[in-house]
């Protein structure tokens, strides 16, 4: 008994008082797991574990670790290495040869606490994985070593928030793991902390402290403050890609295999790690399975978290996520880097595709303010939607609150062409990339004005790392006929010069295959009537607009006016470029009717040379924004400008129109009042739907669909409840 008892508390002393496990492997998989592993990668993972030992086997023969010079790469030889090592060990094969490549690597240390490049997390994960084939002295030197990053940049081993918030990617750390955009270097510090303690190096208060650190905060601040975000990240799928969307879930990982605690469960259902597996594939286009460019996006199949999935749906047993991983691997993308499926997948859990799940066709991140639409799912024919609204979070956020995107068989409304960044010119620093509300007032001056022209457009607060309310989605309400949002933009514009900006965005779904219809409805009060106020829409291809028309520019400019005015262009299939493969059939045509202002005046614009332009009102801005990213997908070369007569108060009110690619003519549209609500009847005969929205007061709707006995009407609420039954939609 004495010697029992002796045992457990050595046991407990080498865990430690955070409960971390006293035994090596901790990261990703421990010494329980093992057993499964093993029998996996010679089971139904055999497939992986054999490209993944193919790697490890070229590293052993070549006597070197790959990609250790590269700053911005990922040493993946080391990770397979160091996991072979396991799984051989494990087999009761000859696992020797692969620890001994790793620690030829390592040499004298000296490369492991090197401040100009070194991957010091992956380093740690290699050290936990081969901690059993290191003699006492190499642990300590390789550990000293790597505890030397626990006060990089903080100056304290712990976790500060020194240059951000919870939503900054260099909190966390870049996807390589490097030096370069790693801050706090959240991830990097908590393997270190991880694989060094109990290791007897210099650095073991320093590690004690670091997970205390961990143990303290992550419940504390950090799953509130992802409640809050939701499923999307802050900073968007672009610069989410390059760390957090990676990173965070092998965090968290990590410190569920090492002390057991699973902190992906402890956020609500709508929090970061349980929602973001919704938001990247909310992000996905049907056309061609690659995601949106909104804010910064990349267009990606994915932004990297195939590669990461298996870790969510593993700890969370989440079927989507097992999906996307399966997705990923389908499409080859663990081939360059096999181990994290082979360490991270459990076959067990089964994998359900969108449609199969039952997500939603309307579905709103509550936390990023972002609504999402489709017509179905798993077909890459559907139509698909987005319109945004919410707080400005982070630094690296664009502002472009109540911008909206349509597609169908390609993009029909997109963002301005090309791609770049808030520093590359003043068209992309600013709003008017997005389709977005503009009130010029001329003495407006910008921050960060150097960079930004005046555009008309939202408040700068790219770069501010603090918590804003720029915009609001006070209203969210989604059925099989239609998916309705609203949005209070006001606080995302100077109160010099806005005193109301709102906008209501309902769609008109219908039945598949038929006709469908968007409304766009928007309320701008200015502060004086002389600040004019336009209505912004980029479009991919060339559009025919009816009125009286005068060319400015020939061939690229083109003012418009009439009653009733309409615009029409086709849907570009390949706007991501000829590179990306097209899945979809066909083309689709879209209509525009503005219905108000009543004396509305259309300016088109695009073309060579005239693509990215500023704002028609600004005599600094009139050239094209050119910059080598603006040859770069995604395509979008023209540019509606719907000018309203100079009053203090107007509104904007568009009808779109998804329908065949042959299609000659709009459906019928009639605005039957507008005041004191707009009352639409769209469509012909016999399928007409019915539509009315307030001018002034909450920002309501009621919908009769054809055919319909009743109005629905539609609250100026959020009701999100279909999203998560368990959870009754309460936030």
């Amino acid at each position: 008994m004495r010697i029992l008892i002796a045992c457990l508390l050595a046991v407990c002393a080498a865990a430690g008082e955070h409960g971390v496990a006293a035994t090596h492997p901790r990261i990703l998989v421990n010494k329980a797991g093992l057993p499964a592993l093993a029998a996996r990668c010679a089971g139904p993972l055999a497939r992986e574990y054999a490209n993944m030992k193919e790697q490890a086997d070229a590293a052993v023969k070549n006597g070197r670790i790959r990609y250790l010079d590269n700053k911005w790469g990922t040493p993946t030889d080391l990770m397979s290495c160091g996991l072979a090592y396991l799984v051989e060990r494990e087999a009761g094969r000859n696992a020797k040869p692969y620890a001994e490549v790793i620690l030829k690597a390592w040499g004298d240390g000296r490369m492991l606490g090197n401040k100009d490049n070194c991957v010091f997390g992956w380093h740690a994960l290699a050290y936990d994985w081969i901690y059993d084939a290191m003699d006492e002295a190499q642990r300590k030197r390789y550990g000293d070593a790597l505890g030397g990053w626990l006060t990089w940049f903080t100056n304290e081993a712990a976790i500060t928030l020194k240059a951000g918030s919870w939503d900054y990617n260099q909190t966390w750390g870049p996807s390589h793991l490097n030096v370069m955009h790693s801050r706090d270097a959240i991830t990097q510090k908590l393997f270190i902390s991880l694989a060094i303690t109990g290791a007897g190096t210099a650095r073991e208060a320093e590690a004690k402290a670091f997970l205390a650190s961990w143990a303290t905060r992550i419940p504390r601040d950090c799953i509130p403050y992802f409640d809050a975000m939701g499923g999307s990240w802050s900073e968007s799928h672009g610069h989410g890609a390059y760390g957090p969307i990676q990173v965070v879930p092998l965090a968290f990982e990590a410190w569920r295999t090492a002390t057991g605690d699973n902190l992906f469960a402890a956020g609500k259902p709508w929090s970061y790690l349980n929602e973001m597996s919704r938001w990247l594939v909310l992000l996905q286009l049907p056309h061609n399975g690659r995601q949106a460019y909104l804010d910064d996006g990349g267009g990606g199949e994915d932004s990297g978290f195939g590669v990461v999935a298996p870790f969510v749906a593993r700890a969370l047993k989440d079927p989507l996520a097992q999906w996307c991983a399966d997705r990923a691997d389908a499409r080859g993308a663990g081939k360059w880097a096999p181990w994290q499926r082979v360490v991270g997948y459990d076959p067990s859990v089964k994998a359900l595709s969108p449609g199969e799940a039952k997500l939603p066709l309307g579905y709103l991140l509550q936390g990023a303010g972002h609504v999402f639409m489709r017509s179905a799912w798993d077909d890459p024919d559907a139509t698909w939607a987005f319109f945004g609204a919410g707080p400005h979070r982070v630094g690296h956020q664009h502002d472009d609150e109540g911008h909206f995107m349509i597609s169908s068989r390609g993009g029909l409304v997109s963002k301005g062409a090309g791609q770049g960044g808030n520093d590359d010119d003043h068209y992309w620093g600013g709003s008017l990339a997005f389709n977005v509300l503009t009130i010029f007032d001329p003495k407006e001056q910008f921050r960060r004005n150097e960079k930004n022209e005046n555009d008309g457009g939202l408040l700068r607060h790219v770069y501010d790392n603090s918590i804003k309310e720029r915009g609001s989605m006070v209203a969210f309400s989604h059925a099989s006929e239609y998916t309705y949002a609203a949005a209070d933009l006001t606080k995302g514009y100077n109160a010099a010069k806005a005193g109301e900006v709102t906008r209501q965005f309902l769609w008109l779904r219908g039945k598949p295959g038929g006709d469908e219809f968007f409304v766009v409805c928007d309320r701008v009060a200015s502060t004086q009537a002389s600040f004019a106020k336009h209505f912004m829409l980029h479009v991919p291809d060339e559009p025919t607009v009816s009125g009286t028309a005068t060319e400015r520019v020939p061939g690229h400019v083109s003012e418009h006016a009439g009653p009733d005015l309409t615009s029409t262009w086709l849907s570009l299939p390949d706007d991501f470029g000829p590179e990306v493969k097209v899945q979809s059939t066909g083309r689709s045509r879209m209509f525009l009717r503005t219905l108000l202002p009543k004396e509305a005046v259309i300016t088109k614009r695009g073309g060579d040379g005239h693509m990215n332009w500023g704002h028609p009102l600004e005599p600094t801005a009139q050239y094209d924004h050119a910059t080598p990213g603006r040859a770069k997908p995604p395509f979008c070369r023209w540019r509606l400008e719907v000018a309203a007569p100079a009053a203090e108060r107007t509104m904007f009110l568009h009808v779109f129109q998804v329908t065949k690619e042959g299609a000659t003519a709009m459906a019928p549209v009639q605005l039957l009042d507008d005041k004191p609500q707009v009352r639409l009847e769209i469509g012909p005969a016999g399928h007409t739907w019915k539509v009315s929205m307030p001018t002034s007061g909450p920002l309501t709707a009621s919908v009769t669909p054809p055919g319909a006995k009743a109005e629905v009407r539609i609250p100026a609420a959020i009701d999100v409840a279909d999203q998560f039954p368990a959870a009754k939609g309460k936030r």
